[in-house]
């Protein structure tokens, strides 16, 4: 065991630092992202609206609203929702306005009308 370990250790120790870098490619995040949300798996959709959110990817806008307006599970929606808060753009703040008005779940409604409205007090201090 002591051997593997330190075979294992030795053969990182030389390793090139330039290689051991990580990259951070915004668009080719953005890009799985973008396919995370329109998967089938619902945590892989949500936790990708999420980061996207996060990101505040202006890119993701159509998808996230298209999530918001579409799924069937609230929570899907209320993560939408986030995400588009998060992002800013005032299309998709209007997009949250509407669900706040208009969504089936009255849970749904109650946290887009408070996402909606914190935006405006962002926007008015800012």
């Amino acid at each position: 065991m002591t051997l593997i370990l330190g075979l294992t250790a030795s053969a990182f120790a030389g390793e090139n630092p330039d290689r051991a870098k990580v990259t951070f490619n915004k668009e080719l995040v953005e890009a799985n992202l973008l396919k995370g949300v329109a998967s089938t798996n619902f945590g892989l959709r949500t936790s990708s609206a999420m980061m996207l959110g996060k990101l505040k990817s202006e890119k993701a806008l159509f998808a996230l609203m298209k999530m918001l307006r579409m799924e069937d599970d609230e929570r899907g929606r209320i993560v939408a929702a986030l995400s588009l808060y998060n992002i800013g753009d005032s299309v998709g703040l209007y997009a949250v306005k509407q669900q706040a008005r208009f969504d089936k779940s009255e849970r749904v409604r109650r946290l887009c009308t408070i996402f909606y409205l914190e935006s405006l007090k962002i926007a008015s201090a800012g």
